[in-house]
């Protein structure tokens, strides 16, 4: 798609300028002929039609908001770059957090706090340690310390920059962030929040403990607006394909989905390999994963204790690992190589129910746990907004993560949509699966789809007719699916389309008992009573709980289960006829592994005449 087409039902973007000597531009200049000054450094591009101005060899203060491409969800990136005679270049930014048809910024999360309910403002601090985290390898930690820089849109933090660390900062500097915050808390947040940083600032308290009391905090505060889910799936062949290589679940065109409705999973897969190997792929992963799956929440199920993100996003993980070396190994026994070897997108969300003790008594929270490999995509809905999840596996996005081109420079290469990894075409060494937990907070509708549905922006502009009508119970979930899929046959019909809706919806508030009709003590970060029940004397001392994880054996006899109940549904399936060359779909050799994102000397040059995702 050029960009013509690509901008010509879009509104024109809204941009963040980065530079020296902008403040005091008039109001309504057009700069360069092109970017009219809506406010002092908020710029609107008139001409999105036409590439953005961008040097031949970008700057070095260009390159931050390239290499972060991956956290899109929270990050801006480079839409371009003036150079104005011998002083500093301006950047460019999109998708800054500025309101895409207002034009004017998100409110800033200081400002935003003291409104806020205490799972949203448990919802930021995580996130703000989330993204401590995620901005540690690019040195870029000190962006979350400038309070007007971190902007919130509804549930996620946004920032407006980004910000070398140069002297990097500490644990004890984000501490001085949150206690700067702390006349917003909510009076059930203030004691422990205010005891966490006081542990922070003595050296107290180590990542590991503030992870886990945030993790608690967080939870705890979510315990008390539980959710209701729902969800449903199906897939369409499309107009014009011979077979259909998407897979999903649940599938309501399937007889088995009502009997095993038990399963709380939601999974898109989009398989590619040629003649019928995405269809076996495809068909493959979804009913391997659906056996390591149960088996997975099966034990979670029987956890009296909080298992922390990082242990089930580890176990998770392990789950897709098993399931893709599944694949390769047929690959192999096959002698599928290059174009031949099958393989499949993902995307996937994992219901996972945690069992939390609060003074309302014990309650049960559920997490989604996203995980994507590929170019499937997720999408999270509400009558407000609609945000893209995951940031695709594609030649594009290998070359902005490079420091080569920007993005929408790179969305321009024949060879965009080539897949950097996909489950099952390669082994577990160059297998790097995405995954992320998130705890909603508001009702919505969490939307997965193979790009028969996202390619042309179809959901980016369609969302606001679909979501009112969800949530709002004037249709069936199975209906919205159904209106989804018609919508792809419609407007792109080029391609397989297999969709997934998961309905979340927010419930009354968890009373918890007054005063007079509980003596529980407070909750502090060390003092928790939020991993399980515990005895009087257990109580009454310290406690420093240890989640244990899902049992690695268990894991590895469900996998052992799993390959032979599989390779007896593979041997009895017919026979595939051989693929030719003529046949097959190329997957581009990029191994992921050998990319580092922080070095550009070490990004692989993309192959010449790689061949693009081409349509199933």
């Amino acid at each position: 798609m050029n960009r013509a087409e690509r901008f010509s039902s879009r509104y024109q973007p809204y941009l963040w300028v980065v530079g020296d000597g902008i403040e005091t531009l008039p109001l309504d200049e057009l700069v360069s002929q092109r970017y009219r000054v809506v406010a002092p450094r908020l710029w609107l591009d008139t001409q999105p039609e036409q590439r953005p101005d961008t040097p031949d060899t970008l700057p070095d203060q260009a390159l931050p908001y390239l290499r972060t491409h991956s956290l899109r969800l929270h990050v801006p990136g480079l839409y371009g770059a003036l150079q104005p005679g011998l002083s500093d270049p301006l950047l460019l930014l999109e998708n800054a957090p500025i309101h895409p048809q207002a034009g004017v910024l998100f409110p800033a999360i200081e400002t935003a706090l003291a409104g806020a309910d205490p799972l949203r403002q448990m919802q930021w601090l995580w996130q703000t340690w989330e993204l401590w985290q995620r901005l540690a390898p690019y040195d870029l930690r000190r962006s979350l310390l400038q309070p007007q820089n971190l902007r919130v849109e509804g549930w996620r933090i946004r920032l407006l920059e980004l910000y070398d660390d140069g002297a990097a900062p500490g644990l004890t500097d984000l501490a001085a962030l949150w206690q700067s915050w702390r006349e917003s808390w909510h009076p059930s947040l203030s004691e422990p929040l205010t005891v966490l940083i006081a542990a922070i600032e003595a050296a107290e308290a180590d990542e590991d403990t503030l992870e886990l009391t945030l993790n608690q905090l967080l939870l705890a505060q979510s315990a008390l607006r539980p959710g209701r889910f729902a969800l449903t799936g199906a897939t369409a062949i499309g107009p014009t394909q011979p077979r259909n290589e998407d897979a999903c679940w649940p599938d309501s065109t399937l007889l088995d989905t009502r009997a095993e409705n038990g399963l709380q999973v939601g999974i898109v897969c989009d398989g590619v390999g040629g003649h019928d190997g995405g269809e076996v792929a495809s068909q493959l992963a979804i009913q391997s994963l659906k056996l390591q799956l149960q088996t997975f929440l099966a034990e979670v199920e029987k956890e009296t204790q909080i298992l922390p993100p990082q242990v089930i996003i580890q176990q998770i993980e392990a789950v897709l690992r098993i399931v893709n070396d599944l694949i390769s190994f047929q690959n192999d026994s096959q002698s599928r190589v290059g174009r031949q070897r099958m393989g499949t997108t993902l995307v996937m969300a994992v219901l996972v129910p945690q069992r939390v003790i609060t003074e309302a008594g014990a309650q049960r929270v559920t997490e989604v746990y996203l995980a994507h490999i590929g170019d499937s995509r997720a999408y999270w809905i509400t009558p407000d907004y609609c945000h893209l999840l995951t940031v695709d596996d594609d030649i594009a996005g290998r070359e902005v993560i490079a420091g080569r081109q920007t993005l929408s420079l790179a969305l321009e290469r024949s060879d965009a949509g080539a897949l950097t990894q996909a489950l099952g075409t390669r082994s577990g060494d160059y297998f790097h699966p995405h995954i992320r937990r998130f705890v909603l907070d508001e009702t919505g509708v969490l939307l997965l789809c193979s790009d028969g549905l996202s390619d042309h922006y179809r959901i980016e502009d369609a969302w606001a007719n679909y979501i009112g009508l969800i949530v709002k119970d004037i249709v069936t979930l199975e209906s919205a699916v159904a209106s989804w899929l018609e919508l792809a046959n419609q407007k792109n019909g080029h391609d397989n389309v297999a969709v997934v809706l998961i309905h979340h919806r927010i419930a009354a508030p968890v009373e918890a008992p007054t005063e007079a009709e509980t003596t529980a003590p407070r909750v502090s970060p060390t003092e928790s009573t939020l991993y399980g029940e515990t005895s009087e004397e257990e109580a009454s001392a310290p406690l420093t709980p240890k989640p244990k994880p899902v049992p690695l054996w268990v894991l590895l006899l469900s996998g052992a289960i799993l390959l032979t109940a599989v390779a007896s549904w593979w041997f009895t399936r017919p026979t595939p006829e051989p693929t030719t060359p003529e046949d097959a779909i190329e997957i581009p050799v990029v191994p992921p592994s050998d990319i580092n994102p922080l070095d550009p000397e070490s990004q692989p040059e993309s192959e010449e005449g790689a061949d693009p995702d081409t349509p199933n």
